[in-house]
C-alpha cells in the first residue's frame, strides 16, 4: 500500500472515531437504561405484592401524608424478590417504598431511588433525558424527579412519564431525592386489594380472600374434581322444600343428612345416620325402649320393629311350640317391649322367659305411615 493511501486511511478513521465513540456511548446508555427501568419494575411489583399482604395493617399505620417506609430487604426477605437481588441499580441507587393511604381503603406504594449517582452539571442529559427515559421504559406507573427548569414540574414532585401523572411528594410526607432518581406509583382500592373477589390461591395471613359472602350460583355448570364436602351441621325446623330448593342438601345435628326431593324432605340413608342400624339393640322382656326423633318436614313417624332371638323357658324347659315378640306405647317417648313363648309342656301357658333365656331384636326408625 502506498503512504499515500495509508494516510487517507488514517484520516478517514480519524474522522469517523468520534462517531463510533459515540455510538458506543449511545448504546451503553440504552443498556443502561434498560436494567435500571427493569429493575425499578421488579421493586414496584413487589411492592405491590408486599401490599396486599400487610394490607390490614397499613391501612391502619397510615394516612394521607403519614406511613411507614421500608427497603428492599424485606421484600427479599418474603420472597417477593429473589434472594440475589442487588439493592441498588446501574447508577448507584437504592431503594426507598413508602406507603400512604389517600382516601379511605385506598393505599399508595411510592417507590424512590435514592443516593447514587444524581443531578450532574457535567452531563445534564442525565437528568434532562436519560433519567426520564428509562422511566417511560418501566410502563404506566415509572416516573422521575424532575430538575425544576421546566415550569410546572418542579424537583419537590414524583412526574409519571410522558406527564401521565404528577405526585406532590412534600405533600405527602415524602422527602424528594432530587433531579435523577427514578421512582414509580401504584394506587390499590379495595378491588385490587382483593377485598370484593375471590381469589384462586391462598393468600397467606388473609382467609378472608378465600371466603365467600353470598350463595355461589353456577348457572347450571358443574363442579368437578372435589376432594371432599364439609356441610355446617343446624338443626332444622322450618325449612320447606319448594321449588326452588330442589335438589338441595341439608345436615341436620341428630338426624344427620336429608335431601329437598318432589317437594319433601327424605332422609339419605348411609351407614352413619341410618337409623334402622344405628338404632339396632337387644332388649329383654318388659324393656323401655326410646322412640327417635324423626327429622321435620319429612312426613315420617317414629317405627319399631322386633323379632325374638335368644328364646328358651328356663334351663331345663321343654321345647318351644310358639313364640311371640311385640311393642306397645309406654308414653309418647317410649315403648315397651315383650317376650313370651309357648311348649310342649301345656300347663305351663305362656312364659315370659328371664332375661338369661330371652332376647328381643329391637330395630327403630323413622318411617312414612302409621
Amino acid at each position: 500500500m502506498k503512504l499515500i493511501e495509508t494516510i487517507g486511511a488514517l484520516l478517514v478513521l480519524f474522522i469517523m472515531l468520534p462517531v463510533l465513540l459515540n455510538l458506543w456511548e449511545l448504546g451503553s446508555i440504552e443498556l443502561e437504561k434498560r436494567q435500571a427501568a427493569d429493575q425499578l419494575l421488579a421493586v414496584s411489583k413487589a411492592a405491590a405484592a408486599y401490599v396486599r399482604k400487610h394490607q390490614t395493617d397499613l391501612l391502619t399505620q397510615t394516612s394521607a401524608s403519614s406511613g411507614p417506609a421500608i427497603g428492599t430487604d424485606p421484600l427479599v426477605t418474603e420472597g417477593f424478590l429473589d434472594a440475589g437481588f442487588l439493592g441498588h441499580n446501574v447508577w448507584g441507587q437504592t431503594y426507598q417504598i413508602t406507603f400512604r393511604q389517600p382516601s379511605a381503603n385506598t393505599l399508595q406504594a411510592v417507590v424512590l431511588t435514592t443516593g447514587g449517582r444524581g443531578q450532574d452539571s457535567k452531563d445534564v442529559r442525565f437528568a434532562t433525558s436519560v433519567v426520564p427515559s428509562a422511566a417511560a421504559m418501566a410502563g404506566g406507573a415509572g416516573g422521575f424527579v424532575p430538575t425544576g427548569v421546566i415550569p410546572d414540574q418542579p424537583s419537590s414532585s414524583l412526574r409519571g412519564a410522558f406527564g401521565g401523572w404528577t405526585l406532590n411528594l412534600a405533600s405527602v410526607g415524602i422527602t424528594s431525592p432530587g433531579p435523577g432518581h427514578l421512582g414509580a406509583l401504584s394506587t390499590f382500592d379495595s378491588s385490587s386489594l382483593g377485598q370484593d373477589f375471590l381469589y384462586r390461591v391462598a393468600v397467606p395471613g388473609h382467609p378472608e380472600l378465600n371466603q365467600m359472602q353470598t350463595e355461589l350460583d353456577m348457572t347450571d355448570h358443574a363442579i368437578r374434581n372435589l376432594y371432599e364436602v364439609q356441610f355446617t351441621a343446624r338443626t332444622l325446623d322450618s325449612e320447606t322444600c319448594d321449588t326452588a330448593a330442589e335438589g338441595r342438601l341439608f345436615l341436620d345435628n341428630a338426624q344427620g343428612l336429608y335431601l329437598c326431593r318432589n317437594g319433601k324432605m327424605e332422609m339419605m340413608a348411609d351407614t352413619g345416620n341410618s337409623t334402622l342400624f344405628k338404632n339396632a339393640t337387644l332388649a329383654k322382656d318388659g324393656d323401655l325402649i326410646d322412640k327417635p326423633s324423626c327429622p321435620p318436614g319429612t312426613d315420617t313417624t317414629p317405627q319399631i320393629f322386633v323379632a325374638p332371638t335368644i328364646a328358651a323357658a328356663g334351663a331345663a324347659a321343654p321345647p318351644i311350640t310358639s313364640f311371640q315378640a311385640w311393642a306397645v306405647n309406654a308414653s309418647p317417648t317410649q315403648w315397651q317391649v315383650h317376650l313370651r313363648l309357648l311348649t310342649t309342656d301345656d300347663t305351663l301357658g305362656w312364659v315370659n322367659p328371664a332375661s338369661d333365656y330371652g332376647r328381643i331384636m329391637v330395630c327403630t326408625t323413622c318411617a312414612k305411615g302409621s
